[in-house]
């Protein structure tokens, strides 16, 4: 049989399986030069494919997941360390500097979504992101009063609202439908990773107290923040913008990551059909947004208890360093069960 003759055998299969994921959906020509593939080869270059977008993207993004709330929370751990002693905080303004930060987020993560869906550099804005939240992370060691913290926390909260939408979106650029579940599920674990290790990573920092006249809690956002500003500089290399910037992926792996990502979504990718304007308009109108907003607002309303759990467990009479550490085995079971 020669290659043609093979070749076309192959791309009916390919098509079936093609009809049976995308009833309904636009129909988009194979690329020639995956026409050549049998449909063993199709599915191991797909697989190949798959493993090396994976190895790139999904740690990345799950350890910047982690940098996210370890330097959102880390004021629940800041608190044992005596932030409120040395500022003068009353609970209430304590509380306040913990909820201000939404504020911000609120404010921001919709117009945030917005811009990264007409960019071309996703990956870049994430990880500019990223730094400036880590920049201000590390400002927060010269906070001298309420209103500095407060301010502060707030602009943590305006910029970390581009990450988790924006990740979500940047997943989707990527993978289809069948492999946006797990990758989603991964992508979330890092949060409470993040919640999970920020005790434990609490415990070596504040170690450092005392150290060139800092105190434990500055030292701790001082060192979040900047490894989160290195991370970001590395990740900006790392983080590909589309799969053209995926260097390892071969022209085969390159021509099936977009072929694939064309028919699961019954188009190409082209963000200009629509303005930003008509996209929210269009989120507005789904009865699927209000219901997932339902959602959420309950799954968050109950999230909250991780910027209070390291003082509710003090209260259990154990050391600081024992606190600290029964903070994180309740967050692991979470991120098991997740992935589960």
């Amino acid at each position: 049989m020669d290659v043609e003759k093979a070749g076309s055998i192959a791309h009916e299969s390919i098509k079936e399986d093609v009809s049976q994921e995308q009833k309904g959906a636009i129909e988009h020509p194979m690329p020639q030069i995956l026409r050549s593939l049998s449909a063993a080869e199709y599915r191991k270059t797909g697989r190949r494919a798959t493993l090396k977008m994976d190895i790139i993207i999904m740690p990345t993004l799950m350890i910047t997941f982690i940098l996210n709330f370890l330097d959102r929370n880390n004021i629940a751990a800041a608190k044992l360390a005596g932030i409120t002693e040395d500022l003068h905080l009353s609970e209430t303004q304590y509380q306040t500097c913990v909820s201000v930060l939404f504020v911000g987020y609120i404010i921001m993560q919709i117009p945030s979504n917005m811009i990264i869906g007409k960019i071309k550099l996703p990956g870049v804005y994430i990880c500019c992101a990223m730094s400036l939240w880590g920049i201000v992370t590390a400002a927060q060691t010269v906070v001298k009063s309420f209103a500095s913290l407060a301010v502060a926390r707030f602009a943590v909260g305006f910029v970390e609202a581009v990450f988790f939408s924006g990740g979500l979106f940047y997943l989707s650029l990527f993978f289809n439908r069948r492999q946006y579940a797990l990758r989603a599920a991964l992508f979330y674990s890092g949060s409470q990773l993040g919640n999970a290790f920020g005790g434990l990573l609490a415990i070596a920092i504040l170690k450092l107290g005392g150290k060139y006249g800092l105190e434990g809690w500055r030292w701790l956002f001082l060192v979040e923040g900047v490894v989160t500003v290195g991370l970001a500089l590395l990740f900006a290399f790392i983080l590909p913008n589309s799969p053209d910037g995926i260097k390892s992926l071969s022209e085969t792996e390159r021509a099936w990551v977009k072929f694939n990502y064309e028919k699961d979504q019954g188009q190409s990718d082209d963000r200009s059909e629509v303005s930003a304007r008509q996209g929210f308009m269009l989120a507005v109108r789904d009865p699927k947004t209000w219901l997932m907003l339902a959602t959420l607002y309950c799954i968050f309303t109950s999230a909250g208890v991780t910027n209070f759990f390291p003082p509710v467990v003090a209260t259990l009479g154990y050391s600081r360093t024992v606190t600290y550490a029964l903070t994180a085995p309740p967050f692991i079971l979470c991120c098991a069960t997740m992935l589960a």
